[in-house]
């Protein structure tokens, strides 16, 4: 009996802790319309850094920026963004636009040449000294 007592006991907790796919969060890549340089920091985790306000435009108040992700190739960074939408709500199908702060933190000293998803032309170049 008690064995069965702390069998069920430790199924009611896992199950708990497995993540639920709701059915009405859909997401995807987004495209960054405008990228604002906000400036540096060195108290940040006690490194230098780079602080950009980045903005996307979304059909809808439905979508949202879900996150800001990078990849690394050498000195080059490539920012992107992926965005949520929520097709389980009524939402009027009107632009959006919304802005979320990404902070570059280099691995060291050097010259680093930043590219934005959605914005082909831009580079920005972030010196560490």
């Amino acid at each position: 009996m008690r064995t069965v007592f702390i069998s069920l006991l430790l199924f009611f907790i896992f199950s708990g802790c497995q993540k639920s796919d709701d059915g009405c969060s859909q997401y995807q890549p987004g495209n960054i319309s405008g990228v604002r340089y906000m400036g540096t920091s060195s108290e940040a985790a006690d490194q230098d850094g780079a602080f950009f306000d980045l903005s996307c435009v979304m059909p809808s108040s439905c979508t949202a920026i879900n996150k800001v992700y990078e990849s690394r190739e050498g000195n080059v960074v490539k920012v992107g963004v992926e965005t949520v939408y929520n097709k389980c709500a009524v939402c009027p199908e009107v632009p959006v636009t919304q802005t979320k702060t990404y902070v570059f933190v280099p691995r060291g000293a050097g010259t680093y040449y930043i590219k934005w998803q959605g914005l082909p032309d831009r580079v920005d170049t972030v010196v560490i000294r």
